[in-house]
């Protein structure tokens, strides 16, 4: 069952890399096939959307259904190679689909079946549910995953789609290939695809059964992480905090996965405590390596570690390909101390390490998250890390004061 929309919360400051418009929007959301335990598995596994097309088993030819196979693939600046941006070409993992199509007998095009396409190699079967004759057949393609998160135009609100080459006639399986797509709203897919990364980590850390982004919702009543990107967008870098709630990027944005899981990041963590962030004065113009407030650089490091854990290194890519690393290095000219960026982030990518005091991963500190709300980094190591039965002392104090941080 569809959810409608939380009722807005006060506004308040956009959080992100740089200061907000915002820009109130109607969250148009659309069931989709996969949801709640199914979407999970979906996501979580490899899957291709399967049925049985008469080739083998002794099937009849009326037994027959039409399936449309192929694999997803777009091609997109890639920022993480560095700052010559080179192209690179993909697989659209856990990408929406729908078949389309007019049955024998029936006047008008309709949708005949929906899914997703694999979530490892972007391979997707597209069969209609029925054994029947299709006419102008065609599957078309949405930019967004099952309910769980979708990339809008920030224009028209609606999502990217695009349709394969129509077939005329079919009455068994056909052979698309590979589906590139259009060049102009790859950049969507990739924002899509990105998010798989994000989204898998949290599952990981979600031991409660529900198929949402995290613990704090239900199935069938899960939040959608709206992403707006167009491809001549100015305004973006930032999660819309108290407006619109969405994530919104500029077209060079989504050039940058970690761009992409750090806005997300936000998301994710304004989910984690209950559709709140905490105060963060003096962000306007954060940066890694300067002082701002200890909330500040509380949610903007979690945004830096949770894109950097997701994507399994220690850095952040921006658009044009320029990097940070977010080193343990107390000899470094950053400031010093806990409202100091960087110095969080990385700690907190040390504390979640293979070799780290919390057991090799970040599931821990995403369980209390749901639980406990942190101010701050030190609310969150000196006061909730210990009522999670987390480390404060040998190690994990060892990796603070690497960072600079004095408890």
């Amino acid at each position: 069952m569809e959810q409608g929309p939380p009722p807005p919360p006060p506004a308040e400051p956009a959080i992100g890399h740089r200061t907000s418009r915002s820009a109130r929007a109607t969250r148009a959301r659309r069931a989709l096939p996969a949801t709640g335990a199914a979407a999970a598995l979906l996501l979580l596994g490899s899957l291709t959307a399967s049925c049985s097309d008469g080739d083998g088993g002794g099937n009849t030819a009326r037994e027959r259904r039409v399936c449309l196979t192929g694999k997803l693939t777009y091609t997109h600046r890639d920022a993480e190679a560095g700052p010559e941006l080179p192209k690179a070409t993909s697989v659209a993992r856990n990408a929406n689909w729908e078949l389309w199509g007019r049955p024998q007998g029936e006047r008008r095009v309709r949708e005949l079946n929906a899914g997703l396409t694999d979530a490892g190699n972007g391979g997707f079967r597209a069969c209609a549910k029925q054994p029947d004759q299709v006419t102008d057949v065609y599957v078309k393609f949405r930019s967004s995953s099952t309910d769980l998160w979708r990339v809008i135009n920030p224009k028209s609100r609606a999502q990217y789609t695009f349709d394969t080459r129509h077939t005329a006639r079919a009455d068994s399986t056909v052979a698309l290939g590979t589906v590139r797509v259009p060049a102009d709203r790859a950049s969507a897919w990739k924002i899509v695809d990105s998010l798989n990364e994000l989204y898998w980590k949290a599952s990981e850390a979600n031991t409660s059964g529900s198929a949402c982004w995290t613990r704090r919702q239900k199935n069938g009543h899960c939040d959608e992480l709206t992403v707006t990107w167009g491809p001549k967008a100015t305004d973006g870098g930032y999660f819309d905090q108290g407006g619109t709630n969405h994530i919104v990027l500029t077209a060079e944005d989504a050039d940058s996965r970690h761009t992409v899981l750090h806005e997300a990041g936000h998301w994710l963590q304004w989910q984690l405590y209950g559709r709140s962030l905490p105060d963060s004065p003096h962000c306007e113009e954060h940066t890694f390596e300067l002082a701002s407030s200890p909330g500040c650089a509380w949610t903007e490091a979690f945004a830096d570690a949770a894109a950097a854990y997701a994507l399994g290194d220690r850095r952040y890519v921006y658009g044009n390909g320029e990097s940070v690393e977010l080193r343990a290095d107390s000899a470094t000219d950053w400031d010093q101390g806990d409202d100091v960026q960087g110095r969080v982030g990385g700690a907190l990518l040390d504390l979640w390490a293979a070799d780290g005091p919390d057991g090799g991963d970040w599931n821990r500190t995403i369980d209390l998250m749901s639980r406990e709300v942190s101010e701050d980094f030190y609310d969150y190591f000196t006061e909730d890390r210990p009522r999670a039965g987390l480390d404060t002392t040998g190690p994990a104090l060892d990796i603070v004061h690497d960072h600079t941080i004095d408890y």
